[in-house]
């Protein structure tokens, strides 16, 4: 287990994936659940200001109307809870969201895939030499030139073989 923010990350950074949403919001939920504080953060993303709404239901509200007719990618980093009756709300709030909208979810817990009735579910294993080698150059080259990136690829492949497929190691 581990990569899955890492991996999240690169999808919400994708140059391609930023212009095909509207919006891009990334929460990072850890335990207790807190679905005030969920959906504060959801709306902030949606808006990019503080809401000044505290009732969950009134957030709840807001997040219908601004993901109404938009296509949103929504990030749900790091959940644990397994608690159906707590997600449910927020998830009926974001329904109306336009057809490609798309929440990814990370999560150590398989049980959290049905609650959040997820389409797919990717378990994270070890990466092959070649998506080591491309998670860490997009990882360690971002911005570098091109000389930069060739003075560097030999230790970078070095440091590629000692992470042996580990994501969470790079």
């Amino acid at each position: 287990w581990g990569g899955k923010a890492t991996l999240a990350q690169l999808a919400y950074s994708d140059e391609e994936l930023k212009g095909h949403f509207d919006k891009r919001i990334w929460i990072c939920v850890s335990d207790p659940l807190d679905e005030v504080k969920v959906a504060k953060a959801i709306l902030e993303g949606l808006t990019k200001s503080s809401p000044n709404l505290s009732e969950f239901h009134m957030l709840l509200e807001r997040i219908q109307e601004c993901v109404s007719k938009k296509r949103f990618f929504l990030v749900l980093d790091d959940v644990w809870s397994e608690d159906n009756r707590k997600w449910e709300p927020l998830k009926n709030s974001l329904k109306n969201g336009a057809p490609g909208s798309r929440i990814l979810v990370t999560s150590r817990s398989e049980r959290v895939v049905g609650i959040m009735d997820s389409s797919y579910m990717h378990r994270l294993g070890q990466l092959s030499d070649s998506d080591c080698w491309a998670l860490f150059s997009r990882i360690a080259f971002s911005g570098r030139s091109n000389e930069d990136r060739e003075n560097l690829e030999d230790i970078g492949r070095r440091i590629v073989r000692k992470c042996k497929g580990l994501p969470l190691a790079l």
